[in-house]
């Protein structure tokens, strides 16, 4: 993955990737491939969902989208452990819900403060010495996308 990168804020005008723009991407939508991390994501496949938008970062140039992509590798890295009995849940966790943190409700389709507050909750009920195993097979975490674009702010 790669190293941190500056960003002009969560939804600000910077241009598309090349290969967005030949795809005919909209700008509020993510490159080509990511239904398929959403999917594998909500399918509970946390370490597939990863790669795939792992895969991701080298096609997307722009700075908000590239650090929503990487919260939500590391949102997935984080479950995938949970589900694994790994060490560095709450670690992985907390370290995508930073990286979550500014980005609106809604950016780029992407239900992201759905996602913010089930982190959140997930990160409470660790910090709280509880385990996550049971709630996440009763009712796993998910990428919710909203059919309508963010309307920006009057």
């Amino acid at each position: 993955m790669r190293s941190s990168r500056a960003s002009s804020g969560p939804g600000a005008g910077c241009p598309r990737p090349f290969a967005a723009r030949v795809a005919g991407v909209p700008p509020d939508r993510f490159p080509p491939g990511f239904g398929a991390g959403v999917r594998l994501f909500n399918a509970g496949a946390f370490f597939a969902a990863h790669e795939a938008f792992e895969d991701l970062l080298d096609v997307t140039e722009d700075d908000d989208c590239w650090e929503c992509l990487v919260a939500l590798i590391q949102v997935a890295v984080g479950y995938h452990k949970c589900v694994s009995g790994h060490p560095g849940v709450a670690r992985m966790l907390g370290l995508g819900a930073a990286k979550l943190a500014p980005f609106p409700a809604v950016f780029r389709r992407v239900a992201v403060g759905r996602l913010r507050r089930r982190v959140a909750d997930d990160l409470a009920t660790l910090q709280a010495g509880g385990s996550l195993a049971a709630g996440i097979e009763a009712s796993p975490p998910r990428i919710e996308m909203s059919r309508e674009p963010a309307r920006p702010a009057e």
